[in-house]
């Protein structure tokens, strides 16, 4: 199993045992969106929410800065201004660079801009690894791209006995994610550093860094 699917059946795994705490009764209604992204904290605080991510960009209510830059064999760069009106940026990957431009007066270019700017649901399946236990620490309240912002840290050496075979299966014997992210009070990241190493079992090592902002005009 490559390390994809690897991820992916972790994430399965966690979000069982998170179920089974939950009580049955609870109504449909109560349930999350099921395409939303897990968020990272619960009661350790608001968590790492992607979803406020796409959220910003899809509808943004200010103007900002954003960035996305996934650094590996199958490198990704996204920038772009961003206001309530316009997007202009560019979007590159091992194909070259492709100008991101879009207006919200012309549904269609918004749309085309959209997808030239979805690059972090990438980190999805490295942010749900971690979303709850020990590997994310609160460590404060920092100001961090012009917001109000709690920091956490990532470590996945933290881990507890359990957690630690979580890791193992997922990234392999030596594999680990470690960084730091700075969300706002709704859990929207406005800063991620983040290095992920997966071991393979043919002895193959996979390296990523990922590094993601939105910074306030």
């Amino acid at each position: 199993m490559d390390v994809r699917g690897k991820i992916g059946l972790a994430v399965v795994v966690m979000l069982a045992l998170a179920g089974a705490g939950c009580s049955s009764s609870k109504s449909k209604s109560e349930e999350p969106a099921p395409n939303r992204n897990v968020s990272a904290g619960g009661a350790n605080g608001p968590g790492i929410d992607l979803n406020c991510v796409y959220e910003s960009i899809q509808n943004p209510t200010e103007s900002f800065h954003y960035s996305y830059n996934k650094q590996s064999s199958n490198p990704v760069k996204e920038e772009a201004d961003i206001t309530p009106q316009t997007i202009d940026g560019s979007f590159t990957n091992g194909g070259g660079t492709q100008p991101v431009h879009g207006t919200r007066a012309d549904q269609q270019s918004w749309r085309g801009a959209l997808a030239g700017l979805m690059g972090i649901s990438g980190m999805s399946s490295t942010i749900a690894l971690v979303h709850s236990g020990n590997a994310l620490k609160r460590e404060g309240n920092e100001k961090m791209n012009g917001y109000d912002t709690t920091r956490y840290s990532i470590d996945t050496a933290r881990g507890d006995s359990a957690e630690q075979g979580l890791f193992r299966a997922t990234l392999g014997s030596g594999g680990f994610e470690k960084g730091d992210a700075w969300v706002t009070d709704k859990g929207c990241p406005v800063k991620i550093e983040l290095d992920t190493e997966s071991h393979n079992n043919d002895g193959s090592v996979d390296k990523i860094h990922y590094s993601e902002a939105m910074v306030r005009k």
